[in-house]
């Protein structure tokens, strides 16, 4: 049996929680309510696999990402930027279209990570039309990025937005059961101060769930909560 691989998050924190970083072959969720850094995550996550000189898929649905950002986590590494590719989507039928080119893509351009932020932004809005349909779409969305992450041995990282239930406090993942099942490893990240976040493990391999770390959105990037005071982060 192979060693797991993991690609570092280069934060400490998330990096412990997670053994080391996102693992090869499955996806992962970062799930959480808005604000909460799920977007700080991904771009982190894609300037971490391009400084390790590896290509990175950046599926943007929400006009998240920013280049600026980007910079200020890669060390302001300007032809790294050359090394992401990006793909957005503005509509959940432009979102089918472009998981059903990822298997070329992925082969075309050597992409060793995976990122979609976030996967059901877009499903969402057009869950309101056709429930069945739009659950059918997400989960063939998320068979394909499965069977790419174990063919090819590669991170895939997702981020879900959540809503809140009227009856209880407790927040549930948009779309449930479906990316519930294709997760692999769960992270719900929480907000607790202006610049600081909270990362529960609520499903994991190897790992017990109701792990948690917490970390810091700071000018460099996510950090130890404990590396210097908190600061502005643009």
């Amino acid at each position: 049996m192979e060693k797991v691989q993991r690609t570092s998050l280069e934060c400490q924190p998330l990096d412990e929680l997670l053994k080391g970083g996102v693992e090869h072959g499955i996806i992962t969720n970062f799930y959480g309510a808005s604000g909460t850094g799920k977007t700080n995550v991904c771009i982190q996550a894609a300037a971490s696999c391009i400084d390790k000189g590896k290509n990175t898929l950046y599926i943007d649905t929400e006009g998240g990402f920013s280049a600026e950002r980007f910079l200020q986590m890669n060390g302001n590494e300007e032809e790294h930027l050359e090394d992401l590719v990006m793909m957005e989507p503005a509509t959940f039928e432009e979102q089918k279209q472009a998981f059903s080119r990822l298997d070329d893509l992925v082969e075309q351009e050597n992409i060793k990570m995976i990122i979609v932020d976030s996967l059901v932004a877009l499903y969402r809005i057009k869950l309101q039309e056709e429930v069945s349909e739009s659950n059918r779409e997400l989960s063939r969305q998320l068979s394909i990025l499965s069977k790419i992450a174990r063919k090819k041995d590669i991170p895939v990282i997702v981020t879900n937005q959540v809503y809140s239930s009227f009856k209880t406090d407790d927040i549930t993942m948009v779309g449930r059961d479906v990316p519930t099942y294709w997760s692999k490893c769960l992270v719900r990240l929480e907000k607790v101060s202006e610049n600081t976040r909270k990362a529960v493990l609520k499903k994991h391999r190897s790992r017990p769930e109701g792990l948690s770390k917490s970390f810091r959105l700071g000018r460099e990037g996510l950090m130890d909560t404990e590396n210097g005071v908190e600061e502005e982060i643009l």
